[in-house]
């Protein structure tokens, strides 16, 4: 039997089922699925629904990360060999 050691209650095997379906999802992807799963009569609206949040979610991440201060990163890294053992680039 699979055991899941951070979640002890819940097995792979489906012997120890967790009472709560979607106990980890971002609230706005479970409010894109049970909006998904209502099934509109348009073609294709659960495509239509995830690729709406996944852009809501994409959008919020970039602004997110466009408000955090600007980083600085100061490296000594030296080989034997006397090549760069790592090669980074950032933006």
């Amino acid at each position: 039997m699979a055991m899941n050691e951070n979640f002890p209650g819940f097995s792979l095997d489906g012997g120890g089922k967790m009472k709560q379906k979607s106990f980890a999802l971002h609230p706005l992807h479970e409010a894109a699925m049970r909006l998904a799963d209502l099934g509109l009569s348009r073609s294709r609206p659960r495509n239509k629904t995830k690729d709406l949040i996944g852009i809501l979610l994409c959008h919020g991440a970039r602004a997110w990360r466009y408000s955090q201060p600007e980083a600085h990163i100061h490296l000594h890294i030296t080989a034997p060999t006397g090549r760069a053992p790592i090669m980074m680039r950032l933006r």
